[in-house]
This record gives structure tokens, sequence and C-alpha cells, in this order.
């Protein structure tokens, strides 16, 4: 009886992923691309395609990557998320929809170094990421000193970025703390009915990591925004990106409430 539990699948999604081997990646096979993402991604869209990888951390069913990969489709794109259901329902419409330049992975973007090589990724998208914003788990924060080392490897050039928004206000404070920039000042003053700014996700400044000097040395911070969305200044900055004009599902949600989207662009040193 052990032995059977021990084997069962976490999740029955797990082995449907298997239904779809062209493009979506579990386990062990996470990692058998590495360094040889362009070659795959030219055997599936051929000649047109661009050269450009972008790679979307957390991209639950990949509603909004099918979004952007549609409009353009010489561009391949990465989805990453851990969790099965959603990938698998992504990938039904990625069939559907007939989209070769989207490849799905099952993994943690943690791992970025062994499932990219070097230089492989034009950009990365961390939208939305979980706040783990308790004390106790606050190590486990992706944006964080390792992670950005790992995906500076793996960023292509100088032109490369890392696009992060996010809704908590903490995790704004602490990607900010990072790279040691001044964060907003009434983040200290709450000023009732300001985009119903949620003051409770504000961290101690004890908690804050450091300045890293060699988070510092790998990017630098062209613009970020504590309001992304009614910033005339932050738009326009990211016109021309793939997610221009774009909003994710759950991102929606919180533009509706009229609550603050917070936006950092890490660009390559």
């Amino acid at each position: 009886m052990l032995a059977n539990s021990i084997s069962r699948p976490r999740s029955i999604y797990a082995a449907k992923l298997r239904e779809f081997p062209e493009f979506c990646f579990s386990n062990e096979a996470v990692f058998q691309q590495q360094g040889k993402w362009r070659d795959y991604f030219r055997a599936r869209i051929g000649s047109a395609f661009d050269d450009r990888i972008i790679f979307d951390v957390g991209c639950a069913d990949a509603s909004f990557l099918m979004k952007i990969a549609a409009k353009f489709p010489a561009t391949a794109f990465v989805g990453l998320d851990w969790k099965c259901k959603p990938l698998y329902t992504g990938a039904r419409q990625i069939v559907e929809l007939g989209l070769s330049n989207i490849a799905l992975i099952r993994g943690r973007a943690q791992d970025v170094s062994r499932i990219f090589g070097k230089s492989e990724l034009s950009e990365a998208w961390v939208f939305h990421p979980e706040p783990c914003n308790r004390p106790a788990e606050l190590k486990n924060r992706l944006i964080a000193k390792s992670f950005l080392i790992d995906l500076h490897q793996a960023l292509a050039n100088e032109h490369s970025s890392l696009q992060m928004k996010t809704d908590h206000a903490g995790y704004f404070q602490w990607v900010l703390s990072l790279f040691g920039l001044p964060e907003p000042d009434w983040f200290q003053h709450t000023v009732a009915g300001f985009a119903r700014f949620r003051a409770k996700d504000l961290m101690n400044k004890n908690d804050l990591p450091g300045v890293s000097r060699t988070v510092q040395q790998c990017f630098a911070v062209p613009i970020y925004s504590a309001n992304y969305w009614h910033d005339p200044v932050a738009l326009a900055h990211s016109s021309n990106k793939y997610f221009a004009d774009e909003s994710t599902v759950f991102e929606s949600r919180f533009i509706k409430k009229r609550r603050p989207i917070y936006y950092v662009e890490m660009r390559k040193r």
C-alpha cells in the first residue's frame, strides 16, 4: 500500500502533460534543450524565426502568453509553471490555435541556469510572483541575488532584460532595496483612497535585503514605477515591449479594483 502511494503521480495532469511531448516538458526533459533552444524553435517555426526567445515565469494556463505569441509568430516564447493542471489546459489550447512558437515547462524558475544555456534568452518576464510575505517565507522570494546571477548568464546581451510586475507593495520594496533605489515617499504615509493602497503589504525596513553590489553589477534599472498603468512615462518606456497594452487575467482584476501595479525593468549590463 505504501509503495503504491509513493509511485502514484501527485496529479493526474502530470501524466496528461505527456500527451504533448513536442512542446511540453517536465521532469528531466526540462533540461534537455539547454543550449539548443534556438535550434528547437527554428525547427518548429521555420526560417521566419527571429532568434528571439522570451521566458515567462509563472505562465499558469499560458492564456496571456498565447495572446502575445499569436501577435508575434516569428518570436519564441517559453512559459514555465509548477502546476500541472493549468499547463495542461494551456497545452490543449496551444494545439487548437496551432501556435508553434510556444513551449511549456513544468518546473522551477530557480533552475534557470539548467534550463537555458549562456545567452539564450532575449527577455524574461516575472509577472506577479508569489509574494512569500511571511517572515519565514522571505528567503523563498524568486527575485533574489542567486536567481538574478543565474538569469544574467542566460540573457543574451545589454539589450536583454528582466521585466517584473507585482501587485504587492512589499515585493516592490524588496526589489528596490536590492538595487539601493528609493521607494515612493507615500509608502510610509498611507494616503486614504490612494489607488486602494494596501498598507499591510509594506515591509518592515529591517526585513528588507541590503544593497547587493553583485546584483548592481549584473543589472541596471532604467525605470521603475509604483503605479504602472497610470504612469505615462513607464507606459511610453515599455511601448515597444511584446506585452505592451496587454495585461494578465490576474493583473486585470487589480486594475479594476483600482489597485496599483508595480513595475521594474532590470536590464543586463
